[in-house]
This record gives C-alpha cells, structure tokens and sequence, in this order.
C-alpha cells in the first residue's frame, strides 16, 4: 500500500540550538521548508522562528498558525528541553520538578496536539526527543529523567491515538551529546570521562548523529510507530 506523501515543512521547537539546530541543517539539507518554534530566534539566514513559550497553549496554538501561513506543515520535532538540577531526590524542590515537567511533557503535548488539530485528516508525523535516563533508575535525575520517561510515555500513547488518523508519533533516545547544554555542564566541572568509558562506542554523540535518527524516523521510517530508539554509542545496551 502507498504511503500517502505528507508536506515539505516541518516545525522544529527548541531549533535555535543543540539536537534541534542540528535538525534543522538537516531538512534544510533535503530541501525541506522549517519553522522554528523557540524562545530564542534560529541564527540560520531565511529560517524564521515563532518566539513562543511552550507550556502557553494560547502561544502555541498563535505559533502553529503563523507556521501554516507560511505553508501546510507535515511535521513537527519536539526537540525542546531545560536541563535538570543534578540534586538528590531529598533536596528537590517541587517547583524545579513541576516546572521540568510542564516543559519537557505539556510542552510536547501543546504543540503536538495543535499541529495534529490542524492537519484535519492530512498525513502527519511527529518524533519527540526522550533521553536515555528514561531507561533504567538514575541517581539525581528525579525532575530531568522522570519527565523525558514521562515524555516517552507520552509518544507511546499519542501513537496509539492518532496512527488510525495517519500520523505516526515516534521518539529518540539521545545519550551523552556535545549540545551547549552539556557543554555548559562541563564547564561547571562535569566530568564526561566515565561516560565515554562506559559507551561502548568510546564516544560521545554529535548533534547532528542525533538528527540523523530524528529525520529518518520523521520522513523516511513509514511503518514505523510509537517507538523510542536509543541513539547513544550502546549505552542503553550495557549489563553492566
């Protein structure tokens, strides 16, 4: 059966950084029409950027119109993320864990749910971007692993929802990833040498290793449906 052909503009939230500009050089590269949706502008020339705060349904909803102004958009990539307070579970405070979470998962839901409002029966797809602390227990990763677990579950229930609509929701899995995000963590004197250690690659992800997943599984995987697939050198795979 053919797979019915969905538009050549994609939304990217978070794309002005990180995973997500890397994204957004590789759509660009394929000859694909981007929209970002961020709260910083994109530094790409002709990317125009929606300046929007996720957890804000109503911006949401006035960014995802802006977009379709500029054409009918097929996809969107939830590419958006604040890092964690790296505190013990007993020193959290519920605000930095609520706050995670409205970003991380409300945020993926908002914009996901407008764009799947808006194609009216159109094809879609949609890839999400989890992390690998979403597998296993992590010591103090009780607000950043908890909500990108939460944001697994998310992809995993929408996909179950809306594939009988036609659009496929699926999700990456990075690992340790040279994004500034991590860089800043570094500067602040993380030490990235047991994870490399640990991975068995022996190397940690470029952003753009991370978007080549997130296109295939956008564009390309067809039959492909709520999946989260690990991209981190073999970490996840790891008995020990």
């Amino acid at each position: 059966m053919a797979t019915p052909m969905m538009a050549d503009h994609v939304i990217v939230t978070g794309g002005a950084s990180g995973i997500g500009d890397a994204v957004v050089e590789m759509l660009l590269g394929r000859g694909l029409q981007v929209t970002v949706l961020d709260l910083n502008p994109s530094a790409r020339s002709g990317v125009p950027t929606e300046i929007v705060d996720l957890r804000d349904e109503a911006a949401v909803e006035s960014a995802m119109a802006a977009a379709w102004e500029r054409g009918v958009v097929g996809g969107v990539v939830a590419c958006h993320g604040i890092r964690g307070a790296f505190v013990p579970a007993l020193q959290m405070e519920l605000e930095q864990l609520r706050l995670l979470f409205d970003v991380h998962v409300v945020g993926a839901f908002a914009v996901s749910r407008a764009f799947v409002r808006r194609l009216k029966g159109a094809p879609g797809s949609i890839v999400l971007i989890s992390s690998t602390t979403a597998y296993g227990g992590w010591a103090d990763q009780i607000d950043y692993g908890t909500a990108k677990a939460a944001e697994r579950k998310l992809m995993e229930n929408l996909a179950v929802e809306w594939a009988p609509l036609g659009v496929r929701v699926n999700a990456v899995a990075p690992g340790h990833t040279r994004t500034p995000m991590v860089e800043s963590l570094v500067a602040g004197g993380y030490d990235l040498t047991s994870a490399e250690q640990r991975t068995p690659r022996g190397a940690l992800a470029d952003p753009i290793e991370i978007a080549e997943a997130v296109v295939w599984l956008l564009r390309d995987a067809t039959h492909v449906v709520g999946q989260c697939l690990p991209v981190d050198g073999g970490w996840t795979v790891v008995g020990k």
